[in-house]
């Protein structure tokens, strides 16, 4: 009897040991499952606000999925030694006429003069040319360099309607052709309709003003200078984590450089979410190196802050590894204190904030991006972040004396994610040693909003 006992023993315990197997193999399926479940089907505070903010400002702005990024830009052969990227059309407000702006690199030492014009339904209306180096040829060195950025401008004094193409001829090639190159036309602002609503602006229906409707905030993404060997650009959750983030301070838009370069996987699960992501090439003409960068970088930024004018109140160029902190969130329905609040003490003539960057240690075994709080003070940002305040017009905006204000610890910081391979003699420090609380508590609940989704 006896023996029976100890069989039916023995075969209840490897019963027992094969359930227990079974619910431990299952548990993890489910826990891989829900993972990407919670992603798209939180129905918790944080998720629901901004899907209402989301579809607020959607609802207000009826902008199409290809709001920011048609007509596509790409970089075109306009001579033998000079490619244009984009180009846009503004008309005056205060006089007669308008100016076309084209962002353009040639090669180096080429001599620079066109001709343009203007196509207007078929009709050619002749417009003077003139052209700028860009505000960073003279603060780079340029000798590693073999291209050089330009400005170009078509500048007409009469009004004859809305051109659709705007049209460039070299004259110093011996083979004389039209290059035609499609405008984007600056969405018009009227700019006492603008500083009323600046005045008022604390959530994203507050800040309509004669029509006029802007986004809190945008993000234009660089993957054209993003390092992809990187143990961070091939981490997927690290990726995502650079879109929710920001989405938690109440970005939902965001303008892609070099689009093809995001992986798949990460494109597959911000198409479920409300983020909109808008695709921008970047077939760049000449060689890219370390060296040319901060040239690249500026012909980015000329471009993202063109695109952004009169659409969003705030717009920024970032790397994927980048990530900003203010003290606040961007204007949203249920924001108390918002960024646009707390920099109108700053005069409207001040479009640029520069945040303080902390070189941040990547571990890929955190979870959160927030959570690495190693950092290192002798490795400086190749370049400053700066936060882009949309209210000046657009030329004053691109102005090389244009105002920059470098915002204190206080009202938020960045952080840029890197490999710390080579740490400087002084150490890592911890980033969170100079952070007010209540900066540390409002950067807490951006990462108690991301835990819940990834």
């Amino acid at each position: 009897m006896r023996k029976y006992q100890q069989l039916a023993l023995l075969l209840i315990s490897c019963f027992s040991i094969g359930v227990l197997l079974m619910y431990k193999s299952e548990n993890n399926r489910l826990k891989y499952v829900l993972k990407y479940v919670n992603f798209f089907g939180r129905n918790d505070a944080a998720v629901l606000r901004r899907l209402q903010n989301g579809t607020a400002a959607e609802d207000l702005q009826h902008l199409s999925k290809s709001a920011f990024s048609k007509p596509l830009p790409v970089w075109q052969l306009i001579g033998d030694s000079f490619y244009a990227y984009s180009a846009y059309w503004k008309q005056n407000e205060l006089v007669v006429g308008g100016e076309a702006h084209i962002i353009v690199v040639g090669k180096k030492g080429a001599v620079v003069d066109f001709r343009c014009s203007f196509d207007v339904g078929g009709r050619s209306v002749q417009g003077k040319f003139r052209f700028q180096r860009d505000a960073a040829e003279g603060v780079v060195d340029d000798k590693a360099s073999t291209f050089t950025n330009y400005n170009f401008f078509c500048q007409v004094s009469r009004n004859f309607g809305q051109p659709q193409y705007v049209l460039f001829s070299d004259t110093t090639s011996p083979i004389k052709r039209q290059v035609k190159l499609r405008l984007r036309h600056l969405k018009p602002a009227t700019a006492k309709a603008d500083a009323k609503a600046a005045a008022k602006a604390t959530t994203a229906a507050a800040s309509v003003a004669s029509g006029q409707v802007r986004l809190p905030a945008t993000i234009c993404v660089d993957l054209v200078s993003f390092d992809q060997s990187t143990r961070f650009a091939r981490n997927v959750d690290a990726m995502l984590q650079f879109f929710l983030f920001h989405q938690a301070l109440g970005v939902e838009h965001f303008l892609v450089y070099n689009y093809d370069e995001l992986p798949e996987q990460v494109v597959r699960l911000l198409d479920r979410t409300n983020m909109h992501l808008y695709a921008l090439p970047f077939n760049f003409p000449f060689l890219q190196t370390s060296a040319t960068a901060a040239r690249i970088r500026q012909l980015l930024q000329t471009d993202c802050l063109l695109r952004n004018v009169n659409y969003a109140s705030f717009t920024m160029l970032l790397t994927p590894n980048e990530l900003v902190y203010p003290n606040a969130r961007f204007a949203s329905q249920l924001a108390k204190g918002t960024v646009q609040q707390l920099l109108r003490v700053h005069a409207t003539a001040t479009p640029h904030f520069e945040l303080a960057t902390f070189a941040v240690c990547f571990d890929e075994r955190k979870k959160l991006l927030v959570d690495n709080v190693q950092y290192d003070p002798e490795l400086k940002s190749p370049n400053k972040l700066l936060l882009h305040r949309l209210e000046l017009p657009a030329a004053q905006l691109l102005l090389p004396t244009a105002t920059t204000v470098e915002l204190p610890l206080s009202s938020g910081l960045a952080h840029r994610y890197v490999d710390c391979q080579q740490v400087g003699a002084d150490g890592l420090h911890d980033w969170r040693n100079g952070v007010r609380a209540d900066l540390m508590d409002h950067i807490n609940d951006l990462r108690n909003e991301v835990d819940l989704l990834i």
